[in-house]
């Protein structure tokens, strides 16, 4: 079967080394962090396993307009650098939220049962009475870390 839609991120290689680096390191890591049975070595491995995965998600090649296909991992990419360019964060903190972001474009792309769950989240939270941004804050200042 032809691939209809040919990136970086769409060949089989490409996809394991995601899937075997970085989703399922993620996946156990997390399950064992939050196993109230699991061990405290268990745990300190684990932890090890999502380092490990964090750096290897860094390695990923930054998905791009260019080199993605569907126009839902554009919108991604588009909230991504909105986002990036209104947060100020601490270098580390912002790169991690970056970082992650990249994931979830990435799956987008070429993992059809994840985008139907990325594409659900977002119809389920335009049904939902969202509130507005400072909804609920009692701090005058304002954030230091958001720049309009």
């Amino acid at each position: 079967m032809a691939l209809k839609y040919q990136t970086i991120y769409s060949s089989l290689p490409f996809q394991a080394l995601v899937i075997e680096t970085v989703k399922k390191p993620l996946l156990e890591g997390v399950a064992t962090i939050f196993d109230q049975n699991a061990s405290k070595f268990d745990k300190l491995k684990a932890a090890n396993k999502l380092w490990k995965a964090f750096q290897a998600l860094c390695q990923l090649p930054k998905p791009t307009i260019e080199n993605t296909w569907h126009p839902n991992s554009h919108n991604l990419i588009y909230l991504r650098d909105w986002l990036m360019e209104h947060l100020k964060l601490g270098g580390i903190r912002k790169a991690f939220i970056e970082r992650m972001f990249n994931l979830v474009i990435i799956i987008n792309d070429f993992d059809p049962p994840w985008r139907w769950v990325i594409d659900s989240v977002k119809d389920k939270a335009f049904e939902m009475d969202w509130k507005p941004r400072g909804y609920g804050d009692d701090w005058q200042e304002g954030y230091h870390w958001w720049v309009e």
